[in-house]
């Protein structure tokens, strides 16, 4: 079975994360050889204190998606979706179905309700990134059990399960997906399939992602 990561930050030359297309070639063998079939390029948006260049997006994720191809790996465009202060809330889908969205690390951001609702309004099924980042939360909140209650997908980083501060979620059995929010590092795809082996339930919940 191949395997899935549904958040990375290797679509190149594009936020903070892989630079330049030879440092993405690699990162795309290591993938390949960890068993990795599809891999989902999330680049920010919206985010105040990431420059993104949203122009580079469309084309680089064309080279990206060729050189994929290439290897074997079936690549999928959506974005990380900053929700702060902002009003209207727009992303880039992926799969036309899910919205990854983070949040501020220091508070939880106002309105946050009406702005999830804003993307299931869309159509669109929001996915919380790396929900163990996050002070303001935790596994026996109001604002988690929201989360659920409006069908959001939840998920963890390869980092919060090995510094062991997704396991409260983990425990709980309330994750997901479990992905490597890759911002260039080269271990991590093993470090992805190391965590996904440990925990199948959680590789079925992926495949049921229809991507």
């Amino acid at each position: 079975m191949d395997l899935l990561d549904l958040h990375s930050h290797i679509l190149f030359d594009v936020d903070h994360g892989v630079q330049d297309r030879k440092l993405y070639r690699a990162l795309l063998l290591e993938y390949k050889k960890y068993g990795f079939g599809t891999l989902v390029l999330t680049p920010h948006v919206f985010h105040p204190t990431v420059k993104t260049k949203v122009s580079n997006i469309r084309e680089n994720f064309r080279l990206a998606s060729e050189d994929a191809a290439k290897v074997g790996i079936r690549t999928i465009l959506g974005a990380e979706l900053y929700l702060g202060s902002q009003l209207e809330v727009k992303t880039i889908p992926i799969g036309g179905r899910y919205a990854l969205v983070e949040f501020p690390v220091s508070a939880k951001p106002i309105g946050l309700d009406r702005k999830l609702q804003q993307l299931i309004d869309q159509g669109l099924e929001p996915i919380i990134a790396h929900v163990e980042r996050y002070p303001w939360l935790n596994v026996k909140s109001d604002t988690f059990e929201m989360f659920k209650e409006m069908g959001a997908w939840i998920q963890v980083n390869v980092s919060g399960i090995e510094n062991k501060a997704a396991m409260p979620y983990i425990q709980r059995d309330v994750v997901d997906i479990i992905a490597d929010d890759n911002h260039g590092d080269l271990t991590l795809p093993k470090r992805l399939k190391a965590c996904l082996d440990a925990y199948p339930g959680i590789c079925s919940r992926m495949e049921s992602l229809g991507l």
